[in-house]
């Protein structure tokens, strides 16, 4: 008995010590990577930096465009996306029947959290860009994250209110209470920290994406803020092929893009 104990604790300190490796390993280069960026760069970083305005073709200067667009692409993003998914997910949750129909929702919201980022920046061109006329704005950029981030948020924010135990349904119905305000005021209410993780995350990646709002939104060269909805911003994440602009081959590769992107979704 005695020497079987043994032996399950010496696995369990073996599967813990691998776990810790693998652990580490996955983390190490992230942390590398981080203080590598904030040794050999953090002296570049400035108040005239975060507060400045681009200037001298994006050669000097500060990045404050970039901060505000990427905000708000981010506010706007939230603005369609949050409200939608929680409320597509509390139907799936709590009304939908559970059929066929249902079941084949769901396996479609799942398939459409794995799309590539660049169809939907080509659906993006193709219906808010050209079809309903927004041009290339914040407007049509923060609809089509929003489309994009939905999957995301649904998916989240249904497994958190699945995750609520049903007594509490029951005993909400029980003592008088309707459907509709057991879910506002107590299912919500136990699930908010697993919607808040859904919204969290399809909000990160939106603020991270580089291909929707590179057909439907992006800005190159933004030397002053965004004074509307319909103005192009200027994303963070296109600063750097924005400050590469003195070198004549990356106009050639950026027009080149959309060909790229048609190769590789016709490759795949």
């Amino acid at each position: 008995m005695n020497h079987s104990s043994s032996t399950r604790n010496l696995i369990q300190r073996i599967g813990f010590g691998a776990l810790s490796v693998l652990a580490f390993v996955t983390v190490a280069p992230i942390i590398g990577t981080a203080l590598y960026i904030l040794w050999h760069g953090g002296s570049a970083i400035s108040w005239e930096f975060l507060s400045g305005f681009p200037r001298d073709g994006m050669r000097a200067g500060g990045i404050l465009p970039a901060i505000v667009g990427t905000f708000y692409l981010t506010v706007g993003t939230a603005i369609f996306s949050v409200p939608l998914g929680i409320a597509a997910a509390i139907y799936l949750s709590e009304y939908a029947p559970d059929n066929r129909w249902t079941r084949l929702i769901r396996i479609a919201i799942i398939n459409l959290a794995g799309i590539p980022s660049v169809v939907y920046g080509l659906f993006g061109l193709g219906l808010f860009v050209i079809f309903l006329k927004f041009g290339t704005s914040i407007l049509a950029a923060s609809l089509t994250l929003s489309i994009m981030t939905l999957p995301v948020i649904i998916s989240t924010s249904e497994e958190a209110l699945r995750s609520v135990p049903q007594a509490f349904r029951t005993v909400s119905i029980s003592v008088g209470a309707t459907r509709w305000q057991t879910i506002r005021r107590i299912v919500l209410k136990e699930a908010l920290p697993g919607i808040l993780t859904g919204v969290i995350l399809g909000l990160e990646r939106a603020a991270g994406e580089t291909a929707p709002i590179l057909f439907t939104g992006a800005a190159f060269f933004l030397p002053q803020l965004p004074n509307s909805h319909s103005t192009r911003p200027w994303p963070c994440l296109i600063t750097f092929l924005s400050s590469r602009r003195k070198y004549p081959t990356c106009r050639f590769k950026f027009n080149m893009a959309p060909r790229w992107c048609c190769w590789f979704l016709c490759w795949e």
